[in-house]
Formats: structure tokens, sequence, C-alpha cells
């Protein structure tokens, strides 16, 4: 393994650095697809590795968290399997018929029912699933679905924040501090159940215009029953078990021993059994892509760590201030303002390395809570900040509803920017 005394500068992290700031560049640009991209940059980097001598590709391939992509398979099996039962347009049905076409009930109820799954599975699938159902009934009762669609996105990436599963960047956390399901719950429920409330009560106050209008056709709506929804009730049944199972082994795995990775991979395994569906099939729905990115970006961080570069930026770090809090406060807003404007992902998968060696130095785990609150809440402050943000751009313009940039800065920046602060809050009271 390279060795370098940290604090100094030579060739190796020279070249490392740039390569790492040049993929980067080109992950963001949106020029090439980011896995794309993400590879490219590590066929450069490990190939210089071999010409001058300071890596190669076994010691950058260490650094790749199988864990975490054993778990996000596990995950994206199960969900993609669950979806086809109509599980999910269920849920949507039954919320709107519940709302009777009330403009007020049926924000609060799709925008909660999709925070709460985005707690559980990724929220990227949870918005594809719930907004078609969104503007579908929204037409039929003609009226504006946007505020609706903003809800979902804002109000499910604030509700990814509140568990160890619920976003990709707190599988990467959790996985990387070894910290258990139960004490995401601890340290991030709070925060988020408080951040959700302050964006109910602010969106009623940002939409009250709009909650003064009256819905159409309810007696069409109410026509509608939720059980025809439903594609197999016994396959679904069954996934539900499934499900209950897993996240009862994610609570105990201080007990247990048994590594979340494992619950995801058996869940998966027991879902592909349970329905019987061909594995080619079943494997569809798994982002593949997604998951080679994520090797790839490992693969980047881990090249800056083999030449000790991410040792000098902690110590750098380690040396602006001697209070914990200020620096989880500079951690929140930079990983927040950073994740605002670029894929919270490779942010995450960059600071992890560094959040280590500082948690470490100042015997603290309140960084590792900064930085996941920063990633997740900082992702809503523009419209591109976080993948369920994008997804629900594209899928408003592909409806005919399309979300602008002053929709997004009326309601998801203002939530952004006030969950980072009551993140701030909660990170004093931490320390």
């Amino acid at each position: 393994m390279y060795q370098k005394e940290v604090g100094t500068t030579d060739a190796a992290q020279v070249v490392t650095l740039a390569i790492f700031i040049i993929s980067y560049i080109l992950i963001f640009s949106g020029k090439f697809e980011r896995t794309t991209a993400a590879l490219l940059g590590v066929f450069i980097m490990v190939t210089c590795g071999y010409l001058f001598g300071f890596m190669n590709f076994e010691e950058v391939l260490g650094f790749v968290d199988w864990e975490v992509i054993i778990l996000l398979f596990g995950m994206m099996t199960y969900v993609g399997i669950m979806a086809k039962t109509g599980f999910f347009k269920y849920l949507g049905i039954r919320a709107i018929r519940l709302s009777k076409g009330k403009p007020w009930l049926i924000f609060l109820y799709l925008s909660l029912i999709t925070t709460f799954i985005s707690m559980i599975i990724d929220n990227v699938t949870t918005i594809l699933l719930i907004i078609p159902i969104t503007v579908e009934l929204a037409e039929m009762l003609e009226i504006n679905p946007i505020p609706v669609m903003l809800g979902e996105a804002v109000l499910s990436n604030i509700g990814g924040v509140g568990t160890m599963i619920g976003d990709p960047p707190n599988i990467m956390i959790g996985i990387a501090s070894a910290h258990t399901f139960n004490e995401f719950i601890i340290h991030l429920f709070p925060p988020v159940l408080t951040a959700l409330l302050f964006s109910v009560i602010l969106s009623r106050i940002i939409y009250r215009k709009w909650l003064a209008g009256e819905s159409k056709h309810i007696e069409e709506l109410m026509k509608r029953e939720p059980w025809r929804y439903l594609k197999n009730k016994k396959k679904m049944r069954y996934l539900l078990y499934i499900l209950a199972g897993m996240i009862l082994f994610f609570a105990l795995e201080g007990v247990t021993g048994i590594s979340p990775s494992f619950v995801a991979l058996a869940g998966g395994t027991l879902a592909l059994f349970a329905s019987m569906e061909d594995p080619r099939e079943a494997f569809k729905s798994v982002e593949w892509s997604t998951l080679v990115f994520f090797i790839a970006l490992f693969s980047l961080v881990g090249g800056l760590h083999e030449v000790g570069l991410l040792s000098s930026l902690a110590e750098w770090l380690l040396s602006i201030s001697g209070s914990t809090v200020i620096l989880a406060l500079i951690i929140l807003w930079v990983s927040g303002i950073s994740s605002s404007f670029v894929d919270n992902i490779p942010i995450t998968a960059a600071l992890i390395p560094v959040i280590s060696i500082m948690a470490e130095g100042y015997h603290s785990d309140i960084f590792w809570w900064a930085l996941a609150m920063g990633v997740g809440m900082g992702g809503n402050i523009t419209p591109i900040g976080s993948s369920a943000g994008v997804i629900t751009l594209s899928l408003s313009k592909r409806y005919g509803h399309e979300i602008h940039t002053r929709d997004w800065l009326m309601f998801g920046t203002v939530m952004g920017i006030v969950g980072m602060v009551i993140c701030s809050v909660f990170l004093f009271m931490m320390a």
C-alpha cells in the first residue's frame, strides 16, 4: 500500500486529485451518463497508478463497500416484486378516497404516505409509482396536481433521512459507521418528525389559495374501488410478511448481530421465492447502473484515501475548531449546500472517509448524524439536489403539469432551508 506522510504532497497525490476532480465534473456536467463518467475516472486513475507505481486495481477495489451494494441489491429486488402486486397504487387510491376530494387532505394523505413509505424503501421508486396516480385523479377532480407532486417529492426526501434504509446516503453512512437501524431512529427520527411538522404547517400557508379551491366529480372518485388495483392479493400478503420480518431484523441488529445487508438480501431472495417469478424478470427492477455507479464511486474515493489525501483533509478540518458542535455544523451546511446542487450520493461517498477519521479523532458520532441530515435535507433546496426531485420534475413535464423552478423555490427551497435550520438545533442538543 502507498505510504505518504500526512500534510505533504507529491506527484501521486496531484495526479489522483486531478483525476478525481475531472471525474466528478464529468459526473455532474450531465454530458455523460454518470455511471460511464465514474467508470472512466476509475479506469484513468488505476492506469496512472500502474504507470507511476502508487496503486493497483486490487488496492482500489478493496475500498468498495460490498455490504452497501448487497443491501441495495436486496432492497431493489424486493421493491420491484412488491410493486407488481399493485400495493402502492392501492394505498394511493385508498388515501384519496379517504380525503373525499378535499385538496388539503389529498395533499396531506398522499405526501405523508409517500414520506413514510420512503423511510423503508427507495423514495425514487415510491415517486415513480405514486405520481401517475396523483396526476390521474387530480385531473379527474379538476384540481392542480403540482402542489401535491411537490409535497410528495419534498416530504419523501425528508422522510428518507429518518431511517438507515430510507435513502442511499443513509445506507452508506450506516454501513461505514457501523451504526444500527435503531441508532438511526433514535438520532434522526426526532429532527425528521419536527421537519415534517413544520413542512405541513408551512404547506398550509404557502398553498392557501390552492386549498381554497373545490374539487369536482367527487362521486366518480368515490366509485373507485382500491382493491381493483391489486393484481395479486395473496402474493402481496406474503410480501408484506417478509417486509415486516426485514424491519424486525433491522431493528434487532444490536441483539442478533445479523448484518442489515444480509437481511436485505434474505428479503429479496424470499420475495423472489414467494412470487415464483423468473429471476430474469425480477432483476429487471434492479437498477444495475446505480450499483455499478456506487462501485465506481467507492473506487474513486478509495484512490484519494490510498495516497493520503483524505487523511490530510481530515487533519485540516480537525484543526479548524476544538468544538465538535462547530465542526458538526460545518459538515451539515457544507454537505447540505453541496447536495443542493449535485447528487448527494457522490458527496456522501467523498465525505465518509473524512468523517470516519474525524469521528475517531474526536471520539464522537455527531459528525455522522450531521452528514446524514445535511445530504438528506439539503437535497430539497434546489430541484436538482435529489434523485426524487429530478424524477418528479421529469414526470410532471411528461404528464402535462410541468413544475417550474419558481414552483420549487416557493416550496422545496423553503422546506430545505427550514429542515437544515431544524437539524442545526438538534445538533446543538446532541452535543
